[in-house]
C-alpha cells in the first residue's frame, strides 16, 4: 500500500467525529452512519484542505467560503446573479461607482452585526494583501452608512459583480493573526474545530439570516479519492467526490450523484511562430508547428470527443468543442456539430490543403522541411493523462507527432508559451474569456493568462467593449461576438475536448438538494444549507 494511502487511513483512525463505527455493526448496535442520520450530521470528503487557513483577505479557500462566510452576491442555479449579504446595487452613469446596500439582519457568529465597515475593511485588506483575486480596478471604497458601501473603480469594469461575489466578508473587530485558524463569519455554519491535516468541524449557525441548514453538524475530512471512496463504502464517510472510473463500481447502501458541470478540458496551442521572442518572465514564446492554422483545424476536426466522454469519463460528462457549452454566454453558432469532428479523413484533407504532406513516408507530415511534431504538457489530475493519450493517438492517425509530457504547475513555466498545454477550465464567469484570449496580456506578468499568445484585433475589441459595459447583462453580446474568432470555426486557439461532470458517492438517503452547475474546481458547498438526509 502506498504511503499516501497509509497516511489517509491513519487520519480516519484518528478522527474525533461522532461514532466512527463501521456499518457492519453487530445486531442490536447502531452504526455510526445511523447515528449521524438521526442527529442530522454529515461527514464529507470533498475538496482539498485549505492549508493556508480560512482568511479570505489573503487567499481563496474555494467553495468552503460558502460554508462559513457570506458574500455580497452569489450565482444562482442558472449562473445568473442573486443577492446574498447584499440587498441590491446601482451603477453610476459613468460606470465607475458601484453602490451596494447590505441587509440589516446579518450577524457574525460572535453575535455582532455585519456592517458596511466590515465590507470595506474586507476588500481594502484583500487588495493590500495581493490575494489571488484581482482587485486592482478598485480605486477607493467608502461607507455611506452602516448598510451602504460605494466602490469607486479606476475604469468601467462590467464583471465587477463577480468580484463582489468572491470574498467572504470578515469582521473588522475580530480580524487578527489567529483569524485564519479560528474564523468568524456570517454564513450558514459556524466554525468549531480544525484538526490540521485531518478535518474541519462546523455546526449550523443559529444566527444565520438565510435558509436554516438542514444538517446540524458538518465534518469535512481530507482524503485522496481512493481512500475517500473506501471510507464511504465502509460507512465512515457519508459522501465523497470520486471519478467516473470509481462510479462504475456498485456499492451496497450507496448511490452515485452525477452533477452537470462546466468544467472543461482542452488543449491550448501556441499561436505564433518561434522567433526567439520572450515573455516578461524570460520564457521563449511560439511554436512553428501549432502556429499553423491547418494543424489546429485538423486536430479539432480529428478528435473523437464522444469517445472521450464514453471511454475516459465513463459517460459522466459531455462533449465540448468551445469550452463554453452549458454557459449562458455561449455563441451557439460556434459549436461544432457531430459531423464536424471525429473525422480523420477530413482532418487529413485540411492538412494537405495547408501544405502538410508526408513526403518521406514516415507517417509524419511535413511542410517546407518542418515536421508536424510538438509536445503536449499536462499536470497530474483526474482524466488528464488519459485525455492526453487519446489526443496523441488521434494526432498520430492524421500524421502529427505529439509527445505527451507530464509536468507540474511549478515547473511548467519555461515551456508554457512554446508548447501545447492541456488545461482544465470553467469558472462560470464570462470575463474568464479575457484571461483566455485577450492579446494585451499575452506574455505578461501572469503566464497562465493567454499562454498561447493569441492576438486577434476583433477579439480584443469585443473584450474591451464587454469590460466597458455597465454590467454582465449588457456585456454578454460582446462575449458572444468574440467567440466567432476564438473558436474552432475561427482561429482555433484551443482544441476543447469534454466537460467532466462532478461525481459523488453518497450514502442512500443523502441529497445535495439543488446545486448550481459546477465550474472548474467545484462549488458544491454553495448550497450547503440544502444538504440533507431524506
Amino acid at each position: 500500500m502506498k504511503l499516501k494511502k497509509l497516511l489517509s487511513l491513519s487520519i480516519i483512525a484518528a478522527m474525533t467525529v461522532t461514532s466512527f463505527t463501521a456499518c457492519g455493526s453487530s445486531k442490536g448496535k447502531v452504526s455510526g452512519r445511523e447515528q449521524r442520520i438521526a442527529n442530522r450530521e454529515i461527514i464529507a470528503a470533498i475538496g482539498a484542505e485549505p492549508e493556508a487557513g480560512f482568511d479570505s483577505t489573503t487567499g481563496g479557500h474555494g467553495s468552503i467560503t460558502k460554508v462559513l462566510f457570506s458574500t455580497l452576491f452569489k450565482r444562482d442555479k442558472k449562473l445568473g446573479w442573486e443577492n446574498d449579504l447584499a440587498t441590491g446595487y446601482k451603477v453610476s452613469d459613468d460606470k465607475l461607482t458601484w453602490t451596494v446596500t447590505i441587509r440589516k439582519d446579518a450577524m457574525f457568529t460572535d453575535g455582532t452585526p455585519v456592517k458596511a465597515e466590515d465590507v470595506r475593511y474586507t476588500y481594502e485588506t484583500a487588495k493590500k494583501s495581493g490575494s489571488e483575486i484581482d482587485l486592482t480596478m478598485i480605486e477607493s471604497i467608502k461607507e455611506i452608512d452602516d448598510s451602504t458601501v460605494a466602490f469607486k473603480l479606476t475604469r468601467p469594469y462590467s464583471p465587477f459583480l463577480e468580484r463582489l461575489a468572491y470574498l467572504g466578508i470578515v469582521p473588522k473587530h475580530a480580524h487578527n493573526e489567529s483569524f485564519k485558524d479560528k474564523p468568524i463569519g456570517s454564513g450558514p455554519y459556524k466554525f468549531v474545530q480544525w484538526d490540521k491535516g485531518q478535518q474541519v468541524i462546523v455546526e449550523a449557525n443559529d444566527k444565520y439570516y438565510g435558509e436554516v441548514p438542514k444538517i446540524k453538524k458538518l465534518t469535512m475530512v481530507f482524503l485522496d479519492t481512493d481512500t475517500a471512496f473506501a471510507a464511504v463504502k465502509n460507512g465512515d464517510v457519508d459522501v465523497a467526490q470520486i471519478n467516473g472510473t470509481l462510479a462504475a463500481q456498485k456499492v451496497e447502501g450507496t448511490k452515485v450523484i452525477d452533477i452537470k458541470s462546466i468544467e472543461c478540458y482542452g488543449v491550448s496551442f501556441p499561436m505564433v511562430p518561434n522567433e526567439g521572442k520572450v515573455a516578461e518572465d524570460g520564457s521563449v514564446m511560439g511554436n512553428n508547428v501549432t502556429s499553423d492554422i491547418a494543424i489546429r483545424k485538423a486536430l479539432n476536426m480529428a478528435v473523437d470527443r464522444e469517445k472521450i466522454v464514453k471511454g475516459i469519463l465513463n459517460g459522466y460528462g459531455s462533449v465540448s468543442t468551445t469550452g463554453l457549452e452549458n454557459m449562458p454566454w455561449l455563441n451557439e453558432n460556434t459549436v461544432l456539430s457531430a459531423n464536424e469532428y471525429a473525422n480523420v479523413d477530413a482532418a487529413k484533407a485540411i492538412l494537405a490543403e495547408g501544405g502538410w504532406v508526408d513526403t518521406n513516408k514516415d507517417g509524419i507530415v511535413e511542410k517546407n522541411g518542418l515536421k508536424a511534431a510538438f509536445n503536449l504538457l499536462y499536470t497530474e489530475g483526474n482524466y488528464r493523462q488519459e485525455m492526453g493519450m487519446e489526443f496523441v493517438n488521434v494526432a498520430k492517425a492524421i500524421g502529427i507527432e505529439v509527445t505527451l509530457k507530464k509536468t507540474t504547475w511549478d515547473t511548467i513555466l519555461p515551456d508554457i508559451h512554446k508548447e501545447a498545454v492541456l488545461y482544465g477550465f470553467g469558472s462560470g464567469d464570462p470575463s474568464e474569456l479575457y484571461n483566455l484570449y485577450y492579446g494585451g496580456i499575452a506574455g505578461g506578468s501572469v503566464p497562465w493568462n493567454n499562454s498561447g499568445i493569441y492576438n486577434n484585433k476583433s477579439v480584443n475589441d469585443n473584450i474591451d467593449k464587454a469590460l466597458n459595459s455597465t454590467d454582465e447583462k449588457e456585456a454578454i453580446t460582446y462575449w458572444r461576438e468574440l467567440q466567432k474568432y476564438a473558436s474552432p470555426k475561427g482561429d482555433a486557439p484551443y482544441a476543447w475536448l469534454a466537460n467532466a461532470n462532478h461525481v459523488y458517492l453518497a450514502a442512500e438517503g443523502f441529497t445535495f438538494g439543488n446545486p448550481i452547475v459546477q465550474p472548474h474546481g467545484g462549488r458544491i458547498f454553495d448550497n450547503v444549507a440544502e444538504w440533507s438526509w431524506k
